[in-house]
């Protein structure tokens, strides 16, 4: 079986040295980000064997995403379309350093945004151990909405724990609008992340962190809700069952917060595939989340080893 198959898109992210502003730079650095493909390139980290499934342009610009990705250890299962019939994410981004950071995207016509239950290996999808996908994805277009309550369905009967992130503030979308799209999918999901403003935001669950996910678990019967925190200094809460776990970040200096949170997921995921309790596998999460904050660019990188190593420098 397959660790972990994640699905969604991919943006090629430009950013200026820090501290450089986009109308002035005269070099950028290229990096390959995403919600599902930083979750599959985190896992593999950990080593999991991670899959990412999206649509592409048949492209230079594709073609760099699969590269960057298998370069992390992750394996890629793509449908190529012609220029002409879609387009990559891009993003410019400056850094952290700069007043009134800006951020300039060109999202619209992108290939993954056609992507059907065709496009998708049945294989892949059945034999996953996990499955996920980022609120992001099925908010990009109605044919993407409709793949994602599909790949659930079919994942979930296939016995895969299907793992959803609300992802709300980077769905473009309004706060009904964002609720009637997660009452659609989350039936199917077993491990829900959530962030304490998107639960805010969009149910209007303002309180402890606590009543928030027992609120969500009772809302979509799913197994496991974790509930992030807003400020990195705050512990992140798993429930699961009657019990509550919570586990305060590790310290690490940020070098770039691309993608951080995506290293959280990526490692918690990788922590309940290996069989940790939720306690161990949100300080798995935590632990990866710290690694990701030390490296410029949207995926982490380095090994196992290195996300122990964090762990084990709190215990000393």
């Amino acid at each position: 079986m397959t660790d972990l198959v994640t699905v969604g898109e991919a943006t090629l992210r430009f950013s200026p040295p820090r501290g450089e502003r986009i109308e002035t730079a005269g070099t950028f650095a290229a990096h390959v980000g995403g919600p599902e493909s930083n979750v599959a390139a985190a896992a593999a980290t950990m080593g999991l064997d991670a899959v990412w499934l999206s649509k592409l342009p048949d492209t230079a610009l594709g073609r760099r995403v699969v590269g960057d990705l298998r370069r992390h250890g992750v394996r890629t299962g793509v449908v190529w379309t012609d220029a002409d019939d879609g387009r990559l994410s891009t993003a410019f981004v400056e850094r952290g350093g700069t007043a009134g950071a800006t951020t300039v995207t060109d999202r619209d016509d992108a290939a993954v945004t056609t992507m059907t239950e065709d496009d998708v290996p049945l294989g892949v999808l059945r034999d996953a151990e996990t499955v996920f996908v980022g609120g992001a994805t099925p908010a990009r277009s109605e044919t993407l909405l409709e793949t994602t309550e599909w790949l659930l369905s079919v994942a979930s009967d296939a016995g895969a724990t299907c793992a959803f992130d609300t992802r709300f503030g980077a769905t473009g979308l309004d706060a009904a609008t964002a609720r009637e799209l997660y009452d659609r999918l989350l039936d199917d999901v077993d491990v829900l992340i959530v962030d304490e403003t998107d639960a805010e935001a969009v149910y209007g669950l303002d309180g402890d962190v606590v009543p928030t996910g027992h609120s969500l678990r009772t809302r979509y019967d799913c197994e496991t809700v974790v509930v992030t925190r807003e400020d990195p200094t705050h512990a992140v809460v798993g429930l699961e069952g009657e019990s509550i776990y919570e586990v305060p970040p590790y310290e690490a200096d940020t070098r770039d917060p691309a993608g951080v949170h995506d290293a959280f997921v990526g490692g918690f995921l990788s922590g309940r595939h290996r069989g940790a309790g939720v306690r161990e596998a949100l300080r798995d999460g935590a632990a990866t989340a710290a690694l990701k904050r030390t490296i410029v660019g949207d995926a982490v990188v380095g090994s196992r080893r290195d996300v122990v190593e964090i762990q084990a420098r709190r215990e000393r």
